[in-house]
């Protein structure tokens, strides 16, 4: 659906002085998948989207979207993708109801007569707006203007859909009704998606693959867990034990898939009462293993703390990079 290979762009940002936003970008997305594109706050996520969505002309890089190429075909590109940006407003317009501009939009998507009416009727449905289709856009809240733009880029029923940040200013209910919806078109529908998202837990729930930009590249792309993997975020596992009556002290621990450290310490005024700490890259592969471990040896456990790695951290890791290499360079230039 996507093949992207160097996609770079820039901005002018005075006479003689150049931004980089993009650079050396390659991403291809399967047909029938869920892509997460994450990234700090001006890490290129809506520029990459503009250029996949054929809004803006890469600088450089190649590549095709549905078979269209990014830089000789656009207007191709533009007539067969959906997006939904952050900005909902746009393209509503206040003078029509909610239904009204849904029944506006249908033509320039081919629909008419009863398909028009059966499709907007379903959206209206799905995305719980019946009981504000006849309300005009400024008197429904801006989680439902946000909606009711979801709805409106969803008629045109095409098989790759660009959601950049879906559920911005929804409330719960209107996030799980958007999940669900996105899960929908996906799973019963096979709609490839990619979507921008600030929230971890939307991103693990839906997506097959992530993909991760920071400072206008590419970091890493492919499933969560090879994304954890490649950017080494680490996560503590302690386990606190006791030894046999008869053992002299605690047996050897070495080998532990995913471990990256390991340091074991003797709780003061309890002999015999151990606590391991691992540094672990992978909490699903460390644990088993450290429990077997304290079967074989007939330990005595008293307390395990884990905790999974989440792309929460993986964003932090991520946001707290960016800043230090951002303060770097400002020290640099002091």
């Amino acid at each position: 659906m996507i093949d992207v290979r160097d996609l770079g762009k820039r901005y002018r940002r005075g006479r003689r002085q150049w931004a980089e936003v993009l650079a050396d970008v390659d991403l291809r997305v399967q047909e029938g998948s869920v892509l997460g594109l994450l990234g700090p706050n001006g890490a290129g996520k809506t520029t990459l989207i503009k250029i996949l969505c054929g809004l803006l002309a890469p600088d450089a890089g190649s590549g095709t979207v549905l078979g269209h190429d990014i830089r000789r075909s656009p207007a191709a590109i533009r007539a067969r993708v959906s997006l939904v940006a952050p900005t909902a407003d746009v393209g509503i317009d206040n003078n029509l109801t909610v239904r009204q501009n849904l029944v506006f939009w249908a033509p320039v998507f081919g629909l008419r007569g009863a398909e028009a009416r059966r499709r907007i009727d379903a959206l209206l449905e799905r995305l719980d707006l019946v009981g504000k289709a006849d309300a005009w856009p400024m008197h429904i809240s801006a989680g439902q203007r946000q909606r009711l733009a979801l709805a409106r880029s969803l008629l045109a029923e095409n098989r790759l859909v660009f959601l950049d940040e879906p559920t911005n200013k929804l409330d719960s209910e209107g996030v799980r009704s958007v999940r669900s919806l996105i899960t929908d078109l996906n799973r019963g529908h096979g709609v490839t998606v990619v979507l921008t998202t600030h929230v971890m837990e939307e991103a693990e729930e839906l997506c097959d693959e992530i993909a991760l930009l920071r400072q206008g590249r590419l970091v890493a792309s492919g499933g969560r867990d090879r994304i954890v993997a490649s950017l080494g975020v680490t996560r503590p596992i302690a386990v606190t034990f006791e030894l046999g009556p008869e053992a002299s002290g605690p047996p050897p621990l070495n080998d532990l898939p995913g471990a990256l450290q390991v340091r074991l310490e003797r709780a003061p005024g309890e002999p015999g009462l151990y606590t391991a700490h691992i540094a672990s890259g992978d909490v699903r592969a460390t644990t088993p293993a450290l429990l077997s471990w304290v079967r074989a040896h007939g330990l005595r456990l008293r307390a395990v703390q884990t905790r999974p790695v989440t792309l929460e951290d993986v964003f932090l890791s991520m946001t707290e990079s960016t800043t230090a290499s951002t303060t770097g360079a400002a020290r640099a230039v002091e």
